[in-house]
């Protein structure tokens, strides 16, 4: 090797390492086994941002409270306006969207045993795996657009969660709505031993209610929005307690997440790409919802300024969100062991996506 060529490679590696500096974690540099080929054997143009994949699939969970297998949100945006399965395609890789009806717990599951690649669901599950040894990274936040409500029969004279007391209530334990469920709890100065909880999904929970084997539920989504359409009164309401409301993660596998490094930011331009047309066209948002079977009055209902689109980005108001459901899953005693929510994200690939397509 003569000593220009020498200094290239030097420049050219020392580059890498400090873009990667500031990541939660560095990509490592792996070979195909049996091969001689580097993971990182290419970089975007004129970026130096590491490239390469040794996966040609990506599994993607879902939360799907109604069993129908329908993503009415900004994931549903990016599916069905073709924006994953251009950006992954441009690469060689075939996606899968996996409902997952058990929510964020058999998310979770899944992504233990590597079964998922990513997971979208609620912060509450999310941060539970990972306090219980589950290796991810946050990738993306969904923004804090989850909020549950006590629901009650027809023709009931429950009023409060108070009127409960000794009651049935369903919701999912470990789901985001459990913890709403300890929230309201908490500000009737009441605990969840002066209820009968009972652990049902938020599907399993909305058909407890409306078979008479329980008096109250905490759902919410598309599940709240049916059984107010049915004429269930909604006794806590989240729209009237802003504290209540819960966020989202999109996490991935660290190991995935290492391995193939180009199919992660391919993932997150095929969401900023959905962000932005989300944004830039208001009916957007409310046309997916349509799209799956539900009403524009259910829709305004949990949504009355439209803007249930993905934040991506993290900001103060997310990382708190992360740091209180850390210490309510503590405090609970729903986990052990805590750990520094901020160094779970990993912002390179959402940054990096915004910078390709126009914003820093």
């Amino acid at each position: 090797m003569d000593r220009k060529e020498g200094l290239r490679k030097l420049t050219f590696m020392m580059a890498a390492v400090v873009l990667m500096t500031g990541c939660s974690r560095k990509v490592d540099t792996k070979k195909e086994q049996g091969g001689d080929a580097d993971v990182q054997t290419q970089s975007v143009e004129n970026t130096g941002f590491p490239t390469g994949h040794k996966a040609d699939t990506l599994k993607i969970g879902y939360v799907d409270v109604t069993g129908g297998g329908v993503l009415s949100d900004m994931l549903g945006v990016a599916r069905d306006q073709g924006f994953i399965e251009e950006e992954l395609g441009a690469i060689g890789v075939e996606v899968e969207l996996v409902p997952m009806t058990g929510a964020g717990p058999a998310i979770n599951e899944a992504l233990a045993s590597s079964h998922l690649d990513i997971g979208a669901l609620g912060d509450v599950p999310a941060v539970i795996g990972k306090a219980s040894g589950i290796d991810t990274q946050i990738i993306a936040y969904s923004g804090l657009n989850n909020g549950a409500s006590l629901v009650v029969g027809k023709d009931v004279e429950y009023d409060s969660i108070t009127d409960l007391k000794g009651k049935k209530i369903a919701t999912q334990r470990g789901a985001f709505m459990h913890r709403t469920l300890q929230y309201m709890l908490n500000d009737a100065g009441m605990k969840e031993s002066d209820i009968e909880f009972v652990n049902a999904n938020a599907q399993d929970s909305a058909e407890l209610l409306v078979t008479g084997n329980v008096d109250g539920v905490v759902v919410g989504g598309v599940t709240l929005t049916r059984l107010v359409d049915q004429g269930f009164k909604v006794v806590s309401d989240y729209r009237d307690h802003e504290e209540w409301v819960a966020g989202s993660y999109i996490i991935a596998r660290t190991d995935y997440i290492e391995e193939n490094p180009d199919i992660i930011l391919a993932f997150l331009r095929a969401l900023v790409r959905a962000k932005k047309l989300c944004e830039s066209e208001k009916d957007t948002l409310l046309n997916q919802w349509l799209s799956t079977g539900e009403s524009e009055e259910s829709y305004r209902y949990l949504n009355p300024d439209y803007d249930n689109y993905f934040s991506i980005k993290s900001d103060e108001a997310t990382i708190q969100n992360g740091k209180n459901t850390l210490a309510f899953l503590l405090d609970n005693e729903l986990i052990t062991e805590g750990f520094d929510i901020e160094k779970w994200e990993n912002s390179t690939f959402y940054t990096e996506a915004f910078k390709e397509l126009g914003e820093e």
